[in-house]
């Protein structure tokens, strides 16, 4: 179980220099070389609120129109509900877009590959890139409707890796780090799989819709 003096919170600058711009460069380079125009970024809210914004100003993108998945947590499950998806009044549903999809912290990757099926859905035509500011080893290539995906830095959020491998790797076997504009105390309530208490938790989960549930005692056995 983690323990709170396990959670390092980034500075700015640190955050800055290992991981977030090394995620521009590697968009950037991708778009340049492949002579890609995105038209919107879109940040899955709310981790990907920060590079997603960051993004859209290295690359001068004018449009940003986030996206935003939840987990819940009742009665030893964990629901997954969307919370906000793209106002299709906004573009044509025949569009042939690009569209940026931006995560802040990439674990397992469902919530991304949610975004991505839903802008799919919304936007059959569209192509995604997909850019996660850090991303578990193990959960690279999980957003199967993105044709490109990238990240700042690798991580072992999901635990899945040995203290040998996270060493070969260059990894921090029990140190988590957090983003500088993070709580703290929410984030160590997610990783325990509680739910966090939020002021306007009852109002958007009810007004959110249902994605997928998990069994928790499967997570922990």
């Amino acid at each position: 179980m983690v323990k709170k003096e396990q959670i390092i919170k980034m500075t700015w600058d640190e955050y800055f220099v290992i991981e977030l711009n090394i995620l521009g460069d590697k968009v950037e380079k991708y778009l340049n070389e492949n002579n890609v125009k995105v038209d919107v970024v879109v940040p899955l809210l709310r981790g990907g609120n920060i590079p997603g914004t960051y993004l859209a100003y290295r690359l001068n993108i004018l449009k940003i129109v986030p996206v935003q998945y939840k987990y819940f947590f009742e009665n030893g499950l964990a629901e997954l509900r969307q919370m906000q998806k793209v106002n299709e009044d906004l573009f044509e549903k025949d569009a042939k877009m690009t569209f940026l999809l931006v995560e802040g912290n990439h674990c397992f990757g469902i919530s991304a590959s949610y975004a991505a099926k839903g802008l799919k859905k919304q936007f059959p035509d569209c192509e995604i890139i997909y850019a996660a500011s850090n991303m578990d080893y193990h959960y690279q290539d999980v957003v199967k409707d993105a044709k490109a995906s990238f990240y700042g830095r690798l991580q072992n959020s999901c635990e899945e890796c040995s203290e040998e491998e996270c060493k070969k790797l260059g990894f921090d076997y029990k140190k988590y780090e957090i983003f500088p504009w993070e709580n703290i105390e929410e984030e160590l309530t997610t990783m325990k799989m509680d739910q966090f208490q939020f002021s306007d938790m009852k109002e958007s989960k009810n007004k959110s819709e249902f994605c997928e549930s998990f069994d928790l005692s499967d997570i922990y056995s």
